[in-house]
């Protein structure tokens, strides 16, 4: 999801093999607020969109671009002082295990992460840190490893700065399936994002994929919103299900559709019209970015007064996969 007047994400330049810092100081991340175009928890937009049980794969392209050198990344996050958020040394619940192995016609994964540690793996992701940016307001600090899990955590500091965390892989691939196992806890004012976010920065044009976006402070719901093309044309629909609770979200982004899945199941897919204008991104290899973000921004909620001094999203394992050519066409 991403405001107009904000089109800076995190730098990435994936395929190059001589590493290069990204390009500026930047409001880091992939979604900047809730777009006037974009479809609520709930409700579909788009006659291209069809909620499908099961899915046909079918497209015709080239071979996916996988970045073979990954961009220089921030510093690992370091715990933050009690000040700004707490990070409790244990899972607060176990989440379920996602199958191991292959998804059903992708073959093996071709990166898993599983956050075991206490840092997250310098080559594999950037961590956002823009604490004094006018919208989206992150600082490294937020991002954290403990406990089997990322913890993005947003709230207010002592110095008065409402601030939370993101973080983006430097996989880079046009095409493939990414997954995500995650919670949010509950609390207005914080927005947890999974999405695609283009390797050349050029957005609209270039496309976002936002597998889901929970921004019902209740997380009850959350929102699927395809961005493509320089008139930012979004598609979009909801998704109802308990994002307190452990889900994997998954979206598989091929030529001729794109589908997200939840907990293995199809619950949106969009596919390629038969002429018209093409709401399915193509021109830019994309990476994964995992975000918590401030609200008050745009049509996003509001911290009031109940939403807890902390609200983190908790990731437990993500998973990505190249495209087999038999599903490139």
């Amino acid at each position: 999801m991403v405001l107009a007047t904000v089109a800076v994400c995190v730098g990435l330049l994936g395929c190059s093999q001589t590493s290069q810092k990204p390009t500026a100081p930047q409001a880091l991340g992939g979604d900047h607020g809730l777009a006037a175009t974009e479809t609520a928890p709930g409700a579909t937009s788009s006659a291209t969109v069809t909620p499908s049980p099961s899915v046909s794969a079918s497209a015709s392209s080239t071979q996916p671009v996988v970045s073979a050198t990954p961009s220089p990344v921030a510093p690992p996050a370091a715990v933050a002082p009690a000040s700004r958020a707490p990070v409790p040394a244990s899972r607060p619940a176990a989440a379920p295990a996602p199958p191991a192995g292959s998804a059903d016609g992708w073959g093996s994964p071709a990166q898993v992460e599983t956050f075991d540690g206490t840092a997250l793996t310098a080559s594999h992701w950037y961590i956002y840190d823009s604490p004094d940016a006018r919208a989206y307001p992150r600082e490294a600090s937020r991002s954290v490893v403990s406990g089997g899990q990322l913890r993005l955590t947003g709230g207010v500091d002592s110095a008065g700065r409402d601030v939370s965390g993101g973080v983006a892989s430097t996989f880079n691939q046009l095409y493939g399936r990414w997954e995500a196992t995650f919670r949010v806890d509950r609390g207005k004012g914080y927005s947890a994002v999974v999405l695609l976010w283009p390797r050349s920065e050029n957005w609209p044009t270039d496309g976002e994929i936002d597998a889901i976006e929970v921004w019902d402070g209740g997380r009850q719901s959350g929102g699927v919103n395809i961005h493509n093309g320089s008139a930012n044309n979004v598609v979009g629909g909801g998704i109802s299900a308990d994002f307190t609770q452990w889900h994997t979200i998954a979206v598989e982004w091929l030529p001729q559709r794109i589908t997200v899945l939840l907990d293995g199941t199809p619950r949106y897919t969009l596919n390629r019209p038969s002429s018209g204008f093409d709401p399915i991104p193509s021109t830019s290899p994309m990476h994964l970015a995992l975000q918590l973000d401030k609200g008050c921004v745009a049509t996003l909620p509001c911290r009031d007064a109940s939403t807890p001094q902390w609200v983190t999203m908790y990731v437990d394992q993500v998973r990505i996969w190249t495209a087999p050519p038999a599903l490139l066409g």
